[in-house]
């Protein structure tokens, strides 16, 4: 079996995954002294900062140190260009260890390791434990297989691969601490950060006698691919964005509304550009262990508000709610509710003081969505009976959605610019986070004006998802008709969907390529959306460089109906203005089908659509 991993991690986790806008470890260098490396490349340089720490917790700044190698030591900061990250993997990491081969044993992962691992990377390859002519044999084999990998530019990674004589654990500062414990791997990212190595699972080496998939050193690029990501998602940040906080490291498990303060009306009317800026931490100093195990759902939804805006019914007076009181029987000690109650066989008896429960008194209202669609609500009488509580109504309009990770933590950014219009500037607004947990979440939603040449003003709701089992389903899906108002400049159908359950056949909707389509007007050619990546066993790898988590422990690799493990779900926004006419009503019709017709499925095979036609004017 497996080897338990470690779990003990040393240090208070710094948070979140984002770096301060003010620390001089993330300032530009002058162009004038960046290196060759950088300015050739395009990557943003970032200088060494010389207040680091040694304690090894997770996303703090690391500690400059000096590691002995067999070329000699090596200095993290004369080393270090701005533009590159740095991975130590050990011999035995803890989630890779238990299995027939090591971790360095195999020559093509080696091979695959540096056909992946991108170029601004330096490799420190450390032996975990043993006298040291054992490790000096251990390191003389792996670089064997290194220089058979690195063959097409031997200078180059000549430079970038460091094979260290320290034991892992007696390297000085928080490379050490944190390659003696988790002992997962340990990188150095682009904003100097001590950040883990995830898992090494190879989902193509699946090993029945184990129960997992056996350990592959090329999923170790993956953690700098992400790292580059992560550089380049910060330099795309408008830095003049307004912010509007959501969380501020609040816990969150299950659902937690919020009350969230939006500029004026007046004010957004400036902003044509809306991005979601979500930090999902994990309580504990860790990740594996402290995370969440499974592949969840997570949304954030805006409040439905009453469409009067205002309560007509403050002030009127009504019956409260009265509980029920129990009545007690002749003999002074049983309570009761009827004289059945107080009845034997031996005697009868009668009940008294008994009083029912008066429910309270009610009135209808109104409650509108932040897309505008209405729906009934209610007003239910206060406990005093001086007048009614503000209007009931639901929190289930969907403004982002994410999947978690596997046991890891995670930030994205999203843009969801077509749902500008549920963002009422005139109005309080409340908004609702909800996924199972427990998080640690930061989330800002970041407004800022881009330049583009409409912003969305009007929308319209169209569907939502619903199982897609046994057939038939397609009936549900009535055409809709929509007003094209006169002064329309641009018209744009937005979806947000995913495919979940794992029926026969093909796996659907989770692992199989369903096909969405939707018939403006009539149009003989619908537009069709599918999933091209669903089969695919690296589906969601390759999506590491659009900010999926990598190496997260589960399933993450394999592609989905829709969405991956430890990613957003990005809203599929398709521009129709040339197939409407403004001033006319238009019509839209929705349909699945898996292989040219309706899934005919059982369990719970579905799709979780929301969808809305979107107007610029």
């Amino acid at each position: 079996m497996l080897l338990a991993l470690a779990l003990s991690c040393v240090g208070e986790t710094d948070k979140p995954n984002t770096p301060d806008d003010s620390d001089p470890a993330v300032d530009s260098i002058p162009d004038s002294e960046a290196p060759d490396l950088c300015a050739e490349n395009g990557w943003t340089s970032r200088a060494w900062d010389d207040a680091g720490t040694e304690d090894g917790a997770l996303y703090s700044t690391v500690a400059d140190a000096t590691i002995q190698t067999t070329d000699g030591p090596v200095t993290l900061s004369e080393v270090w260009t701005g533009c590159e990250s740095m991975l130590f993997i050990p011999d035995a990491p803890a989630q890779a260890s238990g299995w027939p081969d090591g971790l360095w044993d195999l020559k093509k992962d080696v091979k695959g390791l540096f056909e992946d691992l991108p170029r601004n990377t330096h490799v420190f390859f450390v032996v975990t434990d043993g006298k040291e002519e054992d490790r000096l044999v251990k390191l003389d084999a792996l670089k064997e297989y290194v220089d058979n990998a690195v063959d097409d530019d031997p200078e180059w990674w000549a430079t970038h691969v460091h094979y260290v004589t320290e034991k892992a654990g007696k390297i000085d500062g928080a490379v050490g601490a944190t390659l003696k414990s988790p002992n997962w791997g340990t990188g150095i990212d682009r904003f100097q950060r001590i950040r883990y190595i995830g898992s090494f699972a190879n989902p193509e080496r699946y090993n029945s006698g184990y129960g997992w998939f056996e350990p592959d050193i090329a999923m170790a690029a993956n953690e700098a691919r992400f790292y580059n990501m992560e550089s380049k998602r910060e330099d795309a940040l408008d830095p003049d964005a307004t912010l509007v906080p959501v969380f501020d490291g609040e816990r969150v498990a299950g659902s937690t509304y919020v009350d969230v303060d939006i500029p004026s009306a007046a004010e957004m009317a400036e902003y044509d550009t809306l991005e979601i800026d979500l930090y999902m931490g994990c309580e504990g100093d860790g990740e594996y262990g402290y995370c969440p195990a499974w592949d969840y759902m997570a949304y954030l939804f805006v409040c439905a508000w009453d469409e009067a805006d205002e309560n007509a019914y403050e002030d009127t007076a009504c019956q409260p709610a009265v509980a029920e009181v129990l009545g007690l029987c002749d003999d002074g000690a049983t309570a009761c509710s009827t004289d059945d109650d107080c009845t034997t066989d031996e005697t009868s008896g009668t009940c008294a003081g008994y009083e029912e429960a008066i429910s309270a008194d009610t009135q209808a209202g109104t409650c509108m969505e932040a897309d505008g669609t209405t729906h009934d609500g209610t007003y239910t009488c206060n406990e005093d009976g001086t007048g009614y509580d503000e209007l009931s109504c639901s929190c289930n309009t969907e403004l982002g959605r994410w999947i978690t990770t596997y046991h890891r933590e995670g930030r994205w950014v999203h843009d969801v610019s077509s749902l500008l219009p549920m963002l009422d500037g005139d109005r309080d607004l409340q908004m609702r986070f909800n996924t199972t947990g427990p998080y640690e979440l930061d989330m800002n939603l970041r407004l800022s004006n881009q330049g583009k040449e409409t912003r969305p003003e009007e929308m319209v709701f169209l569907y939502d998802g619903v199982s897609i089992r046994g057939g038939n389903y397609n009936e549900g899906y009535e055409e809709q008709t929509v007003a094209i108002p006169d002064d329309a400049v641009k018209v744009e159908l937005v979806t947000v969907t995913t495919g979940h359950g794992m029926s026969a056949p093909g796996n659907c909707a989770e692992f199989c390529d369903l096909h969405h389509e939707w018939t403006i007007n009539g149009a003989a050619d619908p537009i069709v959306y599918d999933q091209p990546w669903v089969g695919d066993n690296f589906g969601c790898q390759t999506q590491v460089d659009d900010q999926t988590v990598p190496n997260q422990y589960g399933t993450w690799w394999y592609g989905r109906g829709g969405w991956c493990p430890g990613k957003h779900v990005d809203p599929v926004v398709t521009d129709i203005t040339d197939m409407v006419t403004p001033g006319e009503d238009m019509t839209v019709d929705y349909a699945n089908y898996y292989n040219g017709s309706e899934y005919s499925g059982d369990n719970w095979s579905h799709t979780i659509l929301t969808s809305w036609i979107v107007i610029s004017r």
